[in-house]
């Protein structure tokens, strides 16, 4: 975690990604949603063939990049196992259907392929305050979900809304589509911590911890699933995620959607046809 530094996401991920190994040659990558590109260039730099995509890719402001105009709530326009990394920063809490777009990154990722997605940190001390309190991101500050607020552009045929950050979602959520779409949480990356969440943790850190390992047990009683359980359990507890103001997620890709649709199915004793 860091204390000090700057909020603004696209700077700790242009560290997170300069610390990567340098790519094989030719492999691919794709940054969806690359708003004004500025991380296309970053990929560029460690050795990526960038792409980009995004709602309104008239927003690009770098040159030499492929923009591609596309919907994160819809079928993405890039073949089956294409890429070697997809990044979403800042764009899967402006989307309803994640577990859809989950299952997509996966679609388009090689066997071993990396996914990093950025968002707002909903697990965090001071988001579960503010939605106790205000059913909002942000108490005192932000307003619910509303018809003004959450609404920030729509296309230019005024057929398409696009929301604010309306589907905030937490680390535990996060993990679960992965996993339905064959990736696996490989990182949980280092960003500054929020003062706020930092001020109530030690007053609230101690029931946070007794309340989620008395969730576990009973959940290990019911279903004798205690690894899932650890897994779940790590993260509700974990300093970094109860502190850090976003989330910096790196998944990697282990099997396809449909086989970890057919490993989960298996487990649940059902069957699925071929």
């Amino acid at each position: 975690m860091r204390f000090f530094g700057s909020k603004d996401i696209k700077v700790h991920l242009k560290r997170i990604l300069l610390a990567r190994d340098k790519p094989q040659a030719r492999a691919k990558a794709l940054d969806i949603p690359c708003g004004n590109g500025v991380s296309l260039e970053t990929l560029r730099d460690i050795g990526y063939a960038a792409e980009g995509a995004d709602l309104f890719p008239e927003l690009n402001r770098t040159q030499d990049f492929v923009v591609h105009q596309a919907d994160l709530s819809k079928p993405l326009p890039f073949s089956d196992e294409e890429l070697e990394l997809v990044l979403c920063q800042e764009g899967i809490e402006h989307i309803g259907n994640q577990n859809e777009v989950f299952t997509e990154f996966s679609r388009i990722l090689k066997q071993d392929g990396t996914l990093i997605v950025t968002t707002p940190n909903y697990s965090n001390i001071k988001s579960r305050l503010s939605y106790l309190l205000t059913e909002s991101e942000a108490f005192g500050r932000i307003m619910p979900a509303n018809e003004e607020d959450s609404i920030w552009l729509s296309s230019q045929q005024g057929t398409q809304v696009y929301f604010g950050h309306v589907f905030l979602t937490g680390i535990t959520r996060l993990r679960l589509f992965a996993l339905l779409a064959g990736l696996e949480i490989k990182t949980l990356h280092s960003t500054r911590i929020n003062y706020t969440s930092l001020l109530f943790f030690p007053i609230l850190y101690p029931l946070i911890v007794f309340f989620s390992y008395k969730t576990y047990r009973r959940f290990v009683r019911k279903t004798k699933q205690r690894e899932i359980g650890k897994e779940v359990l790590k993260y509700m507890i974990m300093p970094k995620v109860l502190l850090q103001g976003h989330l910096v997620l790196e998944f990697v890709k282990r099997r396809s959607p449909k086989q970890a649709l057919q490993e989960r199915l298996r487990k649940h004793d059902f069957s699925m046809t071929t």
